[in-house]
């Protein structure tokens, strides 16, 4: 069962490691030493979503290798983010993230590989092995 204390956890974690990517990308980008950091408020929600996909695969799948689950679990991320940056666009005019090239938060760089700006297949490595190092962090604060 997913408590509120392991959806926080990830929605903090989530955050946390948004704002620590974005401000290394602007520092590379810009030569930045500030380290300047940016997410959404939006975020809160789409992370609070990623617990209960551990919860799924586990029910689910309890005896799949690990390395097999990484691929379950980076579909289904890259399903969050395709829902849920639709949602948000549709809502407000303009997804959190845009793969188009459009955001500040990517610094106007066009990413390849990219579809309708909401997802592309560049972050496939990221959302492979966090999906992995997530169920670790999963299953600590499952045990908290």
């Amino acid at each position: 069962m997913t408590t509120l204390k392991t959806i926080i956890g990830f929605v903090l974690v989530g955050v946390t490691m948004e704002i620590f990517w974005t401000s290394i990308l602007d520092a590379i980008k810009n030569k930045d030493p500030k380290l300047t950091g940016t997410s959404y408020l939006w975020m809160f929600p789409i992370y609070a979503v990623v617990p209960f996909f551990y919860v799924l695969v586990l029910e689910y799948f309890p005896d799949t290798n690990i390395f097999l689950k990484g691929f379950i679990y980076m579909s289904l991320f890259y399903l969050l983010e395709f829902v849920s940056g639709y949602i948000v666009k549709t809502l407000v005019g303009v997804s959190p993230w845009d793969y188009n090239g459009y955001s500040i938060k990517f610094h106007g760089r066009k990413y390849k590989s990219n579809f309708m700006g909401l997802i592309c297949l560049q972050y496939a490595p990221v959302w492979y092995i966090y999906g992995i190092i997530g169920e670790y962090y999963f299953n600590y604060l499952s045990q908290m």
